[in-house]
Protein backbone atom coordinates (compact mmCIF):
# COMPACT_ATOMS: atom_id res chain seq x y z
CA UNK A 1 0.00 0.00 0.00
CA UNK A 2 1.15 3.38 -1.25
CA UNK A 3 1.08 6.32 1.42
CA UNK A 4 2.16 10.05 1.61
CA UNK A 5 4.65 11.25 4.35
CA UNK A 6 3.19 13.24 7.12
CA UNK A 7 5.37 16.73 5.60
CA UNK A 8 5.30 18.65 2.71
CA UNK A 9 7.09 17.21 -0.33
CA UNK A 10 8.32 20.10 -1.42
CA UNK A 11 10.88 22.64 0.16
CA UNK A 12 9.10 24.85 2.42
CA UNK A 13 9.87 28.28 3.64
CA UNK A 14 9.04 30.44 6.28
CA UNK A 15 7.55 32.83 3.83
CA UNK A 16 5.31 29.97 2.33
CA UNK A 17 4.16 28.36 5.27
CA UNK A 18 2.97 31.90 6.49
CA UNK A 19 1.15 32.33 3.72
CA UNK A 20 -0.46 28.91 3.49
CA UNK A 21 -1.67 29.97 7.22
CA UNK A 22 -2.61 33.15 6.09
CA UNK A 23 -4.93 31.69 3.22
CA UNK A 24 -6.73 29.47 6.44
CA UNK A 25 -4.93 26.12 5.09
CA UNK A 26 -5.55 23.86 8.17
CA UNK A 27 -7.65 26.01 9.66
CA UNK A 28 -11.44 25.82 10.61
CA UNK A 29 -13.89 23.34 11.18
CA UNK A 30 -16.92 21.45 9.85
CA UNK A 31 -17.03 22.65 5.99
CA UNK A 32 -15.08 25.59 6.84
CA UNK A 33 -11.92 23.65 7.41
CA UNK A 34 -9.15 23.60 4.76
CA UNK A 35 -6.66 20.66 4.61
CA UNK A 36 -2.78 21.92 4.77
CA UNK A 37 -1.93 18.89 2.54
CA UNK A 38 -4.96 18.71 -0.47
CA UNK A 39 -4.58 16.86 -4.02
CA UNK A 40 -3.89 20.05 -6.02
CA UNK A 41 -0.87 21.32 -4.13
CA UNK A 42 0.91 17.96 -3.21
CA UNK A 43 1.87 14.94 -5.28
CA UNK A 44 1.41 11.45 -4.11
CA UNK A 45 2.72 8.06 -4.80
CA UNK A 46 -0.43 7.05 -3.60
CA UNK A 47 -4.40 7.08 -4.96
CA UNK A 48 -5.14 10.58 -4.25
CA UNK A 49 -9.03 11.21 -3.73
CA UNK A 50 -11.44 13.86 -3.32
CA UNK A 51 -14.56 13.03 -1.87
CA UNK A 52 -17.84 14.87 -0.82
CA UNK A 53 -18.77 14.42 2.60
CA UNK A 54 -22.24 14.00 4.40
CA UNK A 55 -22.01 17.52 5.46
CA UNK A 56 -20.87 18.65 2.15
CA UNK A 57 -17.12 19.55 2.72
CA UNK A 58 -14.65 18.04 -0.02
CA UNK A 59 -12.35 16.03 2.03
CA UNK A 60 -8.61 15.17 0.24
CA UNK A 61 -7.02 12.05 0.23
CA UNK A 62 -3.86 11.36 -0.47
CA UNK A 63 -3.83 7.46 -0.59
CA UNK A 64 -6.00 4.33 -0.90
CA UNK A 65 -5.79 3.87 3.48
CA UNK A 66 -6.70 7.65 4.16
CA UNK A 67 -9.92 7.31 2.20
CA UNK A 68 -10.92 4.06 3.42
CA UNK A 69 -10.24 5.00 7.38
CA UNK A 70 -12.30 7.92 6.05
CA UNK A 71 -15.24 6.43 4.94
CA UNK A 72 -15.41 4.03 8.06
CA UNK A 73 -15.30 7.16 10.85
CA UNK A 74 -18.12 9.09 8.12
CA UNK A 75 -20.48 5.55 8.45
CA UNK A 76 -20.00 5.61 12.16
CA UNK A 77 -21.21 9.10 12.60
CA UNK A 78 -18.13 11.51 13.78
CA UNK A 79 -18.84 15.35 14.36
CA UNK A 80 -16.11 16.13 12.22
CA UNK A 81 -13.07 14.97 10.02
CA UNK A 82 -10.27 17.00 9.58
CA UNK A 83 -7.80 15.33 7.50
CA UNK A 84 -4.05 16.29 7.01
CA UNK A 85 -4.14 18.47 10.29
CA UNK A 86 -0.88 20.53 10.88
CA UNK A 87 0.66 20.22 14.19
CA UNK A 88 0.91 24.24 14.76
CA UNK A 89 -0.74 25.49 17.81
CA UNK A 90 1.63 24.80 20.52
CA UNK A 91 4.28 22.92 19.02
CA UNK A 92 6.68 25.87 20.48
CA UNK A 93 5.88 24.14 24.05
CA UNK A 94 7.41 20.77 23.16
CA UNK A 95 10.08 21.69 20.93
CA UNK A 96 12.36 22.36 24.39
CA UNK A 97 11.87 18.66 25.19
CA UNK A 98 12.53 17.11 21.80
CA UNK A 99 16.08 15.32 21.65
CA UNK A 100 18.14 16.25 18.97
CA UNK A 101 17.35 13.06 16.73
CA UNK A 102 13.55 14.42 16.94
CA UNK A 103 14.48 18.49 16.34
CA UNK A 104 15.96 17.10 13.24
CA UNK A 105 12.46 16.27 11.67
CA UNK A 106 11.16 19.18 12.05
CA UNK A 107 13.84 21.12 9.72
CA UNK A 108 14.68 20.23 5.86
CA UNK A 109 18.11 18.86 6.21
CA UNK A 110 19.02 20.53 2.85
CA UNK A 111 17.79 24.08 3.45
CA UNK A 112 17.51 24.42 7.16
CA UNK A 113 14.05 25.69 7.21
CA UNK A 114 11.24 24.57 8.71
CA UNK A 115 8.86 21.91 8.32
CA UNK A 116 5.08 21.22 9.42
CA UNK A 117 3.96 17.65 10.28
CA UNK A 118 0.65 16.52 9.85
CA UNK A 119 -1.78 13.98 11.23
CA UNK A 120 -3.95 12.22 8.96
CA UNK A 121 -7.11 12.53 10.66
CA UNK A 122 -8.39 14.56 13.89
CA UNK A 123 -11.43 13.41 14.52
CA UNK A 124 -14.41 15.43 16.87
CA UNK A 125 -16.76 12.78 18.17
CA UNK A 126 -20.31 13.60 20.23
CA UNK A 127 -21.50 11.49 22.57
CA UNK A 128 -25.25 10.64 23.63
CA UNK A 129 -25.12 13.61 26.18
CA UNK A 130 -24.06 16.15 23.60
CA UNK A 131 -20.23 16.28 24.60
CA UNK A 132 -17.46 16.32 22.59
CA UNK A 133 -14.18 14.94 22.70
CA UNK A 134 -11.40 14.79 20.14
CA UNK A 135 -9.00 12.00 18.88
CA UNK A 136 -5.43 11.98 16.46
CA UNK A 137 -5.08 9.29 14.21
CA UNK A 138 -2.51 8.91 11.56
CA UNK A 139 -2.56 6.47 8.79
CA UNK A 140 0.71 4.65 7.54
CA UNK A 141 1.57 1.58 5.65
CA UNK A 142 2.81 -0.99 7.99
CA UNK A 143 5.93 -1.62 6.37
CA UNK A 144 7.20 1.99 7.24
CA UNK A 145 7.03 1.27 10.25
CA UNK A 146 10.24 0.18 10.33
CA UNK A 147 11.72 3.36 8.71
CA UNK A 148 13.46 4.97 11.88
CA UNK A 149 12.49 8.51 10.41
CA UNK A 150 8.69 7.87 10.18
CA UNK A 151 8.89 6.55 13.74
CA UNK A 152 10.75 9.49 15.10
CA UNK A 153 7.85 11.89 13.33
CA UNK A 154 5.43 9.57 15.12
CA UNK A 155 7.25 10.52 18.42
CA UNK A 156 6.87 14.01 17.61
CA UNK A 157 3.24 13.61 17.10
CA UNK A 158 2.55 11.77 20.19
CA UNK A 159 4.15 14.09 22.36
CA UNK A 160 2.18 16.97 20.66
CA UNK A 161 -1.43 15.35 21.00
CA UNK A 162 -0.69 14.29 24.68
CA UNK A 163 0.71 18.01 25.57
CA UNK A 164 -3.39 18.56 24.24
CA UNK A 165 -5.33 15.70 26.06
CA UNK A 166 -6.11 14.16 22.81
CA UNK A 167 -5.76 10.56 22.08
CA UNK A 168 -3.14 9.68 19.35
CA UNK A 169 -2.36 6.69 17.51
CA UNK A 170 -1.03 5.13 14.25
CA UNK A 171 -3.31 3.35 11.76
CA UNK A 172 -2.20 0.83 9.40
CA UNK A 173 -3.65 0.03 5.88
CA UNK A 174 -3.67 -3.92 7.37
CA UNK A 175 -6.09 -2.79 10.52
CA UNK A 176 -8.47 -1.17 8.14
CA UNK A 177 -11.27 -3.61 7.60
CA UNK A 178 -11.15 -3.68 3.49
CA UNK A 179 -14.90 -5.20 2.95
CA UNK A 180 -16.45 -2.35 5.28
CA UNK A 181 -14.76 0.58 3.34
CA UNK A 182 -15.93 -0.92 -0.23
CA UNK A 183 -19.45 -1.25 1.17
CA UNK A 184 -19.35 2.40 2.67
CA UNK A 185 -17.85 3.32 -0.71
CA UNK A 186 -20.50 1.58 -2.23
CA UNK A 187 -23.39 3.58 -0.77
CA UNK A 188 -22.01 6.64 0.12
CA UNK A 189 -22.73 8.82 -2.85
CA UNK A 190 -26.51 7.90 -2.49
CA UNK A 191 -26.73 9.80 1.43
CA UNK A 192 -28.18 12.96 -0.64
CA UNK A 193 -31.17 11.94 -3.06
CA UNK A 194 -31.38 15.32 -4.60
CA UNK A 195 -28.27 14.57 -6.39
CA UNK A 196 -29.92 11.42 -8.27
CA UNK A 197 -32.76 14.01 -9.84
CA UNK A 198 -35.41 12.39 -7.34
CA UNK A 199 -37.88 15.49 -6.59
CA UNK A 200 -37.24 16.55 -2.63
CA UNK A 201 -41.36 16.41 -2.30
CA UNK A 202 -41.17 12.62 -3.55
CA UNK A 203 -38.30 11.20 -1.45
CA UNK A 204 -40.43 10.14 1.81
CA UNK A 205 -43.21 8.34 0.12
CA UNK A 206 -40.68 6.60 -2.32
CA UNK A 207 -38.23 5.93 0.79
CA UNK A 208 -41.14 4.64 2.88
CA UNK A 209 -42.89 2.34 0.28
CA UNK A 210 -39.89 0.85 -0.25
CA UNK A 211 -38.94 0.09 3.18
CA UNK A 212 -42.54 -1.46 3.48
CA UNK A 213 -42.21 -3.85 0.24
CA UNK A 214 -38.65 -4.93 1.40
CA UNK A 215 -40.01 -5.39 5.16
CA UNK A 216 -43.15 -7.99 3.50
CA UNK A 217 -40.96 -9.84 1.53
CA UNK A 218 -39.27 -11.88 3.39
CA UNK A 219 -38.40 -14.57 0.65
CA UNK A 220 -37.57 -12.18 -2.37
CA UNK A 221 -34.30 -11.13 -3.36
CA UNK A 222 -33.61 -7.50 -3.43
CA UNK A 223 -32.75 -7.39 -6.60
CA UNK A 224 -36.66 -8.50 -7.71
CA UNK A 225 -38.34 -5.77 -4.98
CA UNK A 226 -36.22 -2.92 -6.92
CA UNK A 227 -37.51 -3.94 -10.15
CA UNK A 228 -40.74 -4.33 -9.23
CA UNK A 229 -40.53 -1.24 -7.45
CA UNK A 230 -39.39 0.69 -10.45
CA UNK A 231 -42.31 -0.91 -12.78
CA UNK A 232 -44.67 -0.20 -10.03
CA UNK A 233 -44.02 4.10 -10.04
CA UNK A 234 -43.01 3.68 -13.81
CA UNK A 235 -39.82 5.53 -12.78
CA UNK A 236 -36.27 5.40 -14.59
CA UNK A 237 -34.97 2.02 -13.69
CA UNK A 238 -32.40 2.13 -11.41
CA UNK A 239 -34.07 4.37 -9.21
CA UNK A 240 -34.98 1.87 -6.59
CA UNK A 241 -31.29 1.04 -6.39
CA UNK A 242 -30.27 4.55 -5.35
CA UNK A 243 -32.71 4.62 -3.15
CA UNK A 244 -31.95 1.82 -1.32
CA UNK A 245 -28.58 2.68 -1.74
CA UNK A 246 -29.74 5.94 0.40
CA UNK A 247 -31.80 3.82 3.17
CA UNK A 248 -28.45 2.16 3.78
CA UNK A 249 -25.97 5.17 3.71
CA UNK A 250 -28.57 6.78 6.47
CA UNK A 251 -28.99 3.29 8.54
CA UNK A 252 -32.65 3.50 7.54
CA UNK A 253 -31.87 -0.13 6.40
CA UNK A 254 -29.06 -2.54 7.88
CA UNK A 255 -27.15 -5.48 6.30
CA UNK A 256 -23.86 -7.23 7.52
CA UNK A 257 -21.73 -4.88 6.35
CA UNK A 258 -18.29 -8.01 6.71
CA UNK A 259 -20.09 -9.47 3.53
CA UNK A 260 -20.12 -7.44 0.25
CA UNK A 261 -23.35 -5.98 -0.26
CA UNK A 262 -25.06 -7.88 -2.87
CA UNK A 263 -28.61 -7.08 -4.76
CA UNK A 264 -29.27 -11.14 -4.70
CA UNK A 265 -29.60 -10.87 -0.78
CA UNK A 266 -32.80 -12.07 0.45
CA UNK A 267 -35.33 -9.52 1.90
CA UNK A 268 -34.94 -11.51 4.90
CA UNK A 269 -30.99 -10.74 5.24
CA UNK A 270 -31.34 -6.74 5.57
CA UNK A 271 -32.84 -5.39 8.70
CA UNK A 272 -35.23 -2.23 9.45
CA UNK A 273 -33.80 -0.25 12.09
CA UNK A 274 -36.92 1.70 13.15
CA UNK A 275 -40.07 1.49 11.56
CA UNK A 276 -41.10 5.06 12.20
CA UNK A 277 -42.32 7.67 9.28
CA UNK A 278 -39.14 8.41 6.85
CA UNK A 279 -38.75 12.24 6.33
CA UNK A 280 -37.59 13.95 3.08
CA UNK A 281 -34.23 13.96 5.19
CA UNK A 282 -34.36 10.92 6.72
CA UNK A 283 -33.36 12.57 10.33
CA UNK A 284 -36.56 11.08 11.71
CA UNK A 285 -34.60 8.12 12.14
CA UNK A 286 -32.86 7.82 15.40
CA UNK A 287 -29.95 6.00 13.95
CA UNK A 288 -29.54 8.27 10.79
CA UNK A 289 -26.38 10.06 10.18
CA UNK A 290 -26.79 13.79 11.42
CA UNK A 291 -25.54 16.30 8.68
Amino acid sequence: MRSIMPVLKYEQTTRKIAKLIEEGYGQGDGIAYRPFLDTIRVSSRGRVSRIKGFGGRVHHFLSDSETRLFYIYEFAGMQDIREHYPLLEGMEEIIPNLDEELLKRLVNQKTGEPLILTTTFLITKKDENGELSYFARSVKDYRQLENKQVIERYEIMKKYWEGKGVDYGIITNKEIPLMVAKNIEFIHPYFHLEEYGIEEEMQGFLKNRLVDMIGNSETKKINEILSMFDNEFNIDQGTGIAIYKHLLSRKILSVDMNEAISFKQSCNSVQILTKAEVGNSGSNYKYANPI
